[in-house]
């Protein structure tokens, strides 16, 4: 069973898995194709189907295709479910959101003690300070945003052929 067949499972697109895990679409589309995602990405992924990152792991990399790792003797109990989410499985505290936000933060306080010691060392006149500031400040947040991907999650267009195109 792989990724692609557990999401279908819960009727997700791959745009509602990358909201609920907190991946791009992109990170969706190479580790459905077989790529071997990084621990981070299996981790945000077992969250979002309430699995332990090593369970999702067997799930979407069968054992023949891990020959370094021993098949374990696990025998499975019908036991409930736990209610509460296991241990290192919780989705990141920081959200893109929370993110943008702070790096606004970040470059707002930059940019306004930059103006304050250009009107202290180099004599600014005062009535520039606030257009100057405003226009530095929108300008530099904007390279920041593009720079780290913006609004949206960046994503590949796909021709369809391996079916993880934007139909599903």
């Amino acid at each position: 069973m792989g990724l692609k067949s557990l999401r279908l499972e819960k009727g997700w697109s791959q745009e509602q898995l990358a909201t609920i895990s907190g991946l791009s679409e992109r990170t969706i589309q190479r580790a459905e194709r077989g790529e071997t995602p990084s621990l981070e990405t299996q981790r945000s992924l077992a969250a979002s189907f309430e699995l332990s990152p090593s369970r999702l792991r067997d799930l979407i990399q069968p054992q023949e295709e891990r020959p370094d790792v021993a098949t374990p003797e696990i025998t499975m109990t019908d036991s409930p479910k736990p209610t509460t989410p296991l241990a290192g499985t919780a989705p990141p505290i920081i959200t893109p959101a929370l993110k943008r936000i702070l790096i606004a933060g970040a470059i707002y306080i930059v940019v306004m003690s930059w103006l304050a010691l250009m009107q202290v060392f180099a004599g600014w006149d005062p009535e520039i300070l606030a257009p100057v500031g405003i226009v530095g400040a929108s300008l530099i947040a904007t390279l920041a945003f593009a720079t780290l991907g913006g609004d949206k999650p960046e994503t590949a267009p796909t021709d369809g052929a391996d079916g993880s195109g934007a139909a599903d």
